[in-house]
This record gives structure tokens, sequence and C-alpha cells, in this order.
């Protein structure tokens, strides 16, 4: 019977196979090369297998650093936000209240702080995590600056507002008697006719003519600096400074309810239209002083007139 582990060579003579004997020694070196080709072949595979599996700590580590990127990614992501929501909001709306408050707007190069900073892993090794920390240190850092300054510049509008709040107080911004038909404008701010002498005179004020004790009311918040009764020149007077350069004086008074020294507030009233001092007839003579020089009322309380009464008066008193 013939062996199929067997190697056999045919013999025509005898016709009939023979096996076939290898020498001891080449049958121990026939199997050690098979043994270093079986250990070879194993060691490929292996490399294959370490080429496109992971091992368990190459996995655990894998997920640790996807772990680490999540985090880097929201903690950046809401750096940029709070950064985005600075510029376009809060910027925004600052150089809007500086336009309003007239106050120079920030240069953008100031706003955003400039680039980099400080640092903080500077004296670390070279890593992936301490680049990543060094990028989100940097973010971070640049834009705490930008909220400091943001809060700096929110401070000085907030004083230029508590400022012009104050000057717009006293500002003589109303008329000083009510305007009905029942009080009219007799004379204007400028050039006129001296109604004693008739000859040509500048007039410093404006003159509202109505009822005897009609009403008349402090145009802004102010001190009163001078209370004076005469039968000469303007009479009985009020003169009230509101500070900032402004000075109103009403005159011709028939009767003063206000002392020297007294505060008192826009739309106070102060006194009662008369005819006191060098007057033709009862009424109010009414002026605005900037810094000592006077100026035409009218632009002082255009608000309280319709835009075709503040044009009918301007006509007049140019």
């Amino acid at each position: 019977m013939i062996s199929k582990k067997k190697k056999y060579n045919f013999n025509p003579d005898t016709l009939s196979y023979v096996e076939v004997k290898h020498p001891a020694g080449k049958r121990i070196l026939r199997s050690l090369l098979k043994f270093i080709y079986l250990n070879i072949l194993a060691f490929l595979i292996l490399i294959v297998l370490y080429s496109f599996v992971n091992s368990p700590e190459a996995v655990l580590q894998n997920l640790r650093i996807t772990k680490f990127n999540t985090k880097y990614a929201i903690l950046s992501f809401k750096v940029d936000s709070l950064s985005s929501v600075l510029q376009n909001k809060h910027f925004h709306d600052d150089n809007i209240y500086r336009g309003i408050l007239e106050l120079d707007s920030l240069p953008e190069n100031i706003r955003i702080a400039g680039t980099g900073g400080h640092d903080p892993y500077a004296g670390h090794p070279e890593s992936y995590p301490g680049k990543i920390l060094t990028a989100l240190a940097a973010k971070i850092e640049n834009l705490q600056k930008q909220v400091s300054i943001q809060e700096e510049s929110y401070d000085e509008i907030l004083n230029a507002a508590i400022e012009k709040k104050d000057k717009l107080e006293h500002y003589p911004a109303i008329t000083p008697v009510n305007c009905t038909k029942h009080i009219w404008i007799s004379s204007y701010f400028g050039s006129r006719n001296d109604p004693f002498t008739f000859r040509l005179r500048t007039h410093t004020g404006i003159d509202f003519v109505g009822p005897k004790n009609t009403e008349v009311y402090s145009t802004a918040t102010g001190n009163v600096t001078l209370v004076k009764q005469s039968r000469r020149g303007y009479g009985n007077e009020v003169v009230i400074d509101h500070g900032y350069g402004y000075n109103t004086r009403y005159a011709h008074l028939n009767k003063i309810l206000v002392k020297e020294g007294q505060k008192v507030e826009r739309g106070e009233l102060i006194g009662l239209m008369g005819n006191t001092g060098r007057s033709t007839g009862t009424h109010l003579h009414y002026e605005v002083r900037v810094h000592n020089r006077p100026t035409n009322p009218i632009y002082f309380f255009a608000e309280d007139l319709s835009p075709e009464e503040f044009e009918e008066l301007t006509n007049k008193s140019e």
C-alpha cells in the first residue's frame, strides 16, 4: 500500500513504485526550514494584525485623546461665543452710546486688546495637550482683556451720561410762560426801535405779553443769584444761574416768589407777570445768556413750539 506521506519513484525495470528515502540530515534540515518559515509567517501575520487592530492600551489612550479633544472643543466654542457676543453686541452698543454722548469711539485695535499674551505652559515640554492648552489659555486671556476694556468704556459712558443728564436739566429748554391764545410775543430778540426813545437799540431778550399775574416759571434747574425790586430798568427781576455757562433773566414781574440763593427746578413757579420798571404794559422780558453773552431765547424753547410756530418766530426774529 502506498502512503500519501511518503514520496515514491516509478521503476520501469520492475514496473513498481520504489520509496524515496532521504538522508537523516536532509530531513532535519527540511524540518528546520519549515519551522523557520512558519515562524516568519506567524510574525508577519502578527505585524499585520497590530497594524489594523489596536491593543487595549492603544484603544484606551485613543478614548482619552478623544475625550480631551471634545472638552477642548466645547471650551473653545464657549470662549468664541462669548467673544462674538462681546464684539457684535457690546461693541456695537458702545459705539452708539458714545455717538449719542459725543464721545470719541474706541479704535478697533484697542477694543480687541491685540493678540497673544502670557503663556502659562511656556515652561512645559511641547506636547499635544500642552499646545492645545496654550491656545485656549491665550484665547481666554485675550477675552479677559477685552471685557476689562469694555467695562472701563461703560464706566466712561455712565459718567458722561450722568453729566449729560445734569447738563440737560440745567439747559433752558422751555418757555417761561404757558403759551396760550392769551399770551403772545410782542418784541423779538435783536435790533428794534426803543419804545421810549424811538431810537434803534438791541433788544437782548423776548417780550411775552399777557394778563397781569400770569405765572412765570424757571426754564431750567439752577440757583437764584439775583432778586431785585426796582421802579427803574428791569423793575422786579430774577436772575438764575443754571451752570454750564447758562443764565436766564425774568424782568418786569408784578411779584417775585423766590429768594436769592434758592435752588429751583425746571418748571418751578418763580414769579408773576407785571408792569414794573421801564415798561409800557404788562409783559415779561425774558433773556438767555451763554457765558454772559445775550442769545436768542427761541433756540432754547423751540421744543415747546410746533415746527410752523418755530419757523414763524425765527423769521420774525431775523
